[in-house]
This record gives C-alpha cells, sequence and structure tokens, in this order.
C-alpha cells in the first residue's frame, strides 16, 4: 500500500453497492448508507465512492467504459464512479494477492480509504448457502489484503451453521475497525471476542421515501409476498414453506372478512428477467390468479424503486411482511406490522426497534400453526385500529 496518509485518500467502497438490485431492500441498504456514512463522519463532499465492474472481452465498448453519477444525500451529491476492471486482475488478487500498480485498479485500490461492508443487511452469515455468504466478501478481502480499514455497516450478523464461514466471519470482525449492528442477536459472541460494536438502526431507515402517481384507498392493508417463501424452492431454505401460499390466502381472507382493501406489494423482484425461485412480482401474479375471491385486492404491479416501494408501504394502515426489508420499510414510517419470519433476524430486528411478539416463524409449519397466525394477525391489527382511533 502506498504509504499516503489515509486521510487524503479519496476513494472509497460500499461493497455491494447496487441501487437498482432486484431486492429493493438491498438496493435500500445502498440508498441508506449514503447517509448514514455521512452522519457518522465517514464520508466527505469530495469522496469519490468507486464500485467495480468486472469484464472478460475487452474489445466490447461497453465493457471497458465506466459510468458516473450522483446521489443526493442531505442536500448534497455524492460521486460514484463505476470502475471497469479486466477479471483477470480479479483473480491475480484473489488467488496470488498480486496487484498491478499501473492498472487503474490497482491505483484506486492503493488511495482507498476504507471500505464499508453491507453483506445484504443479514448476508454476513451462511443461512442462504456457503457461495452466498462468501460472494460478498470480495471487497472486504480486497481490504484485509492491502491493509485497508473496514467499517462493518448495521446488519445481522450469523447464524453459521458452518464452522469454517464461522471462523471467516470472526477473522473479518477482529480485522474491522468499526463494527455497527442493527439488533442484538449476536452480541455474546461478540463479548467473548472482547470486540466494541454500536448498535443502530437499519440502513434503510436513512433513505427517504419517494412519493410518485399511485392511488391507495383509505385504510388499506399491505401484504409483502416473498417469492423465496413461496416457490419454497430457494437454495439452503428450500422445502421449508409448503403451508406458505395457504397462510397468505387465509390472511387475505381474513381481511376481505373485515372489508378492508389489500394491496399485494413486491419487494423483490426483476420486471423484466425474473430471478427464478425468487421474484415477488412473479408469484403475487400467480396468487392473485388463483384466489377464489378478488374483491378489495389489487397488485402493485409496477417496476418501481426503492423509495417508492418504501412509500407505498408507509400509505398503509397496518403491513404484514415477509421480506425482511420491507417490514423496515413500515417500521421506519410507522406503519403497525407483523412480521411472517423465516429467520431470528425478524425478532432482532423488531425489538431493537421496540416492537414486540408481532412475529410468527414460517418455517416447517402446518396448517393450523396457520390459522394460529392469522389469529395474532387479527389481534394485532385490531389493536392498532384501537390506537389509531
Amino acid at each position: 500500500m502506498s504509504g499516503k496518509n489515509i486521510n487524503n485518500k479519496k476513494y472509497v467502497i460500499i461493497s455491494g453497492l447496487d441501487l437498482k438490485d432486484n431486492n429493493r431492500g438491498t438496493a435500500a441498504l445502498g440508498y441508506g448508507s449514503f447517509c448514514f456514512l455521512k452522519e457518522k463522519g465517514y464520508l466527505k463532499d469530495d469522496d469519490i465512492v468507486v464500485i467495480f465492474k468486472y469484464y472478460n472481452n475487452f474489445l466490447k465498448k461497453e465493457n471497458t467504459s465506466g459510468k458516473e453519477y450522483f446521489v443526493e444525500c442531505d442536500g448534497k451529491q455524492v460521486k460514484c464512479k463505476e470502475i471497469p476492471v479486466f477479471r483477470i486482475e480479479k483473480k491475480l488478487l484473489d488467488k496470488f494477492g498480486i496487484l498491478l500498480p499501473f492498472t487503474r485498479f490497482g491505483r484506486i485500490v492503493s488511495n482507498l480509504r476504507w471500505v464499508a461492508a453491507i453483506n445484504g443487511g443479514d448476508g454476513f452469515s451462511d443461512i442462504y448457502s456457503t457461495p452466498t455468504f462468501l460472494s460478498r466478501l470480495h471487497e472486504t478481502n480486497i481490504a484485509m489484503k492491502y491493509h485497508v480499514p473496514v467499517i462493518i455497516l448495521p446488519q445481522t450478523i450469523g447464524p453459521f451453521k458452518e464452522q469454517a464461514n464461522r471462523d471467516i466471519a470472526n477473522k473479518i470482525l477482529r480485522y474491522a475497525s468499526k463494527i455497527f449492528l442493527r439488533d442484538d442477536k449476536f452480541v455474546e459472541e461478540f463479548k467473548e471476542m472482547g470486540l466494541k460494536y454500536e448498535i443502530t438502526k437499519d440502513l434503510s431507515a436513512y433513505m427517504k421515501p419517494q412519493p410518485f402517481d399511485i392511488d391507495i384507498l383509505p385504510n388499506a392493508v399491505g401484504i409483502n409476498v416473498s417469492g423465496l417463501t413461496y416457490s419454497n424452492t430457494f437454495r439452503t431454505l428450500s422445502g421449508q414453506f409448503s403451508t406458505y401460499p395457504y397462510l397468505i390466502k387465509a390472511i387475505i381472507k381474513y381481511f376481505q372478512s373485515q372489508n378492508v382493501p389489500v394491496y399485494l406489494i413486491p419487494h423483490s423482484y426483476n420486471y423484466h428477467q425474473p430471478e427464478e425461485s425468487n421474484d415477488d412480482m412473479i408469484v403475487i401474479r400467480d396468487l392473485y390468479g388463483k384466489l377464489e375471491d378478488n374483491t378489495n385486492i389489487y397488485v402493485v404491479d409496477r417496476d418501481l424503486i426503492s423509495p417508492q416501494v418504501k412509500y407505498v408501504i408507509s400509505q398503509m394502515q397496518f403491513f404484514i411482511g415477509t421480506r425482511m426489508h420491507a417490514n423496515f420499510a413500515a417500521i421506519y414510517t410507522g406503519v403497525p406490522l407483523f412480521g411472517l419470519a423465516y429467520s431470528y433476524k425478524f425478532q432482532g430486528a423488531f425489538e431493537a426497534n421496540g416492537i414486540y411478539d408481532s412475529t410468527a416463524m414460517i418455517n416447517n409449519i402446518d396448517e393450523k400453526a396457520c390459522d394460529a397466525i392469522v389469529k395474532k394477525i387479527a389481534d394485532k391489527y385490531s389493536e392498532s385500529c384501537v390506537e389509531k382511533a
């Protein structure tokens, strides 16, 4: 690494930054990270946030050209720069620790002030599979190889099923200069390792809703239906949610019985190229087509960016979400809610925000358990109506 003073280095990395990610929650982390880092003093006005774009064919002009754009944060524009990198350079670095100092990639790595790691908000874990966990660590590994400070942005840490993954995680956590958490689910492990941490809000709290032209009926209830759980074929979570379609239909029937308008809201989807086993829009359309009665049911069938989805959720009187960040959109806009959980991250995140007894695990449950969950949702909904009155 260059001997240049770290405070004079102008490049920073927000790992996994993708404001157009299919998962609007992951994109929301990106939007929110700018304002969070500004607030904490880690992002200066003249900093450049770099995003490495790896390519194989250098003969294609679109591969070797990078984009520049700006993200608004607290009334100021933060410059972002996409940096094309020949994939061979990445392999040299990953496998042999070789950084070519005369390339643009090499010069930028030598002038990184820090790397801030998002890890998808809950991806610092092998809950979704070991390859998924490891795939989120590229920029962090660059930082560790070249002695660049790492900031762990607010997220859920763990759980880990494989000891090898836990060992990798521990090494990164011990290296990190600053660790932020969004819940307390891993704090005992931090205490055992003697590591300091700070609990704060999820990054999506810092992303403001963006109003747009949509009409929402009064007293509406929003339901986020997850393609991950509805398809029941997603990676290591496959086969755990056979009753999920029954549960969602039962929830819908309850609110229809109350003559309440229901909006089915996707939160992770690609409007043009759906992701197999994980696309909310595809399963919402399928669900809507299979309902015996569509009275008072509305599908938010539009290609929205994260701040717009947050706006839709903010207009609900009550919300039920399966995607964690769909729930965060409700939490941080003051909408009463209930979480359909498939990980301990839900309970931890809810309780970290002062919301108790408003989640239920949906892994491997039968129809009787589903009916009990609907009853619990009905009770929470009634409580919210009383409080509003």
